[in-house]
């Protein structure tokens, strides 16, 4: 007679989303969560940097545009903090500046605001990919 063993669940990577529009940020928090991703998601970036667990994310996707503390602002105060994870920068406009230049230096990916599921979730796993790949070799 065989037991069923039950596998302990691997711990789920985690996204902090930030954005101050409440519809887009509630449809991607539950797109995400759907594919398996822990998502904390925060109206501001001053809410976010509030919370002592936003720092155990991996990966911050941010509205680069938002009022007050921006996305680049809020990237580089969780840096100075100490984060360590990739940003997926989300922006109105599509521009080459400085902005795409620091985000492609520190790793980063700057996306327009608008795109859709797919592409997103393409970015998430290609800046999450040596993560991923850890966790799967320690299946």
């Amino acid at each position: 007679m065989h037991a069923l063993v039950k596998e302990e669940p691997i711990a789920r990577i985690g996204i902090s989303l930030v954005d101050g529009d409440a519809a887009v940020r509630r449809e991607r928090q539950l797109m995400l969560r759907s594919e398996s991703f822990d998502v904390r998601s925060y109206a501001t970036g001053a809410a976010l940097i509030a919370d002592p667990l936003a720092r155990a994310t991996a990966c911050l996707v941010v509205d680069v545009d938002m009022p007050g503390l921006g996305g680049i602002e809020l990237v580089q105060s969780l840096r100075i903090q100490g984060w360590r994870g990739t940003a997926i920068l989300l922006r109105s406009i599509d521009v080459t500046d400085s902005i795409a230049r620091d985000a492609e230096r520190d790793g980063d990916t700057l996306l327009l605001k608008t795109v859709a599921d797919r592409p997103l979730l393409e970015a998430i796993r290609a800046a999450l990919a040596p993560r991923l790949s850890r966790r799967e070799a320690c299946q």
